[in-house]
This record gives C-alpha cells, structure tokens and sequence, in this order.
C-alpha cells in the first residue's frame, strides 16, 4: 500500500523548519512585532551572523580546513562548470533546430 501524501509546506512552514524546533515560536512572536521592532530584529540576527563569521575566520583550524575543501572540491566544480556549459550549449542548439 502507498502511503497518503503529505500536504506541501507554505512558505512560512517551510522557514519555520529552517530556523528549528522553535520555529513555529519564533514566527509567532515576529508576526506580533511591529515594523520598528523587525527592524531591530533583523540588525541582531544579522550581528550575529557578522560575529559567528568573524569567529570562524580567527580559528586556524577552520580556516586550514575551509581551505582544504576548496582544494577538494575544485576539481569536482570545474568539472560541474564546464558539463554545465557544454549542456546549455546543446539545449539551445536543441531549440535552434527547432526540438520542444
């Protein structure tokens, strides 16, 4: 038997699923703010943003390992980078000669 499907998440659901198990709070308590307030409120979450960031770039350790990632990876992004290009180059050939 075929499980029922579930109903697609709004927008608001699919955020509040991002911001956590408090979500559902958290858009609650937003939605009772007033203009002024979401304004204060988007300065200290974008603060805290800053200040995490700034923190993770003075940790050698991160910083040692974001590197290695990008090293890692760049063989896999170049390889992405040009199949990608050589794609949209055979799609528009594709519409040229007049395929759907």
């Amino acid at each position: 038997m075929a499980r029922p499907k579930k109903a697609p998440l709004t927008e608001m659901q699919k955020i509040a699923k991002k911001i956590g198990d408090d979500g559902e709070s958290i858009i609650a308590e937003l939605e009772a703010m007033e203009v002024v307030d979401l304004n204060k409120r988007i300065s200290q979450a974008t603060q805290s943003i800053s200040d995490t960031k700034k923190e993770l770039d003075q940790n050698e350790e991160y910083v040692s390992a974001r590197e290695d990632v990008k090293l890692l990876s760049s063989g896999f992004r170049e390889v992405k980078k040009r199949q990608g290009a050589i794609i949209a180059v055979c799609i528009q050939l594709r519409k040229d000669k007049g395929a759907v």
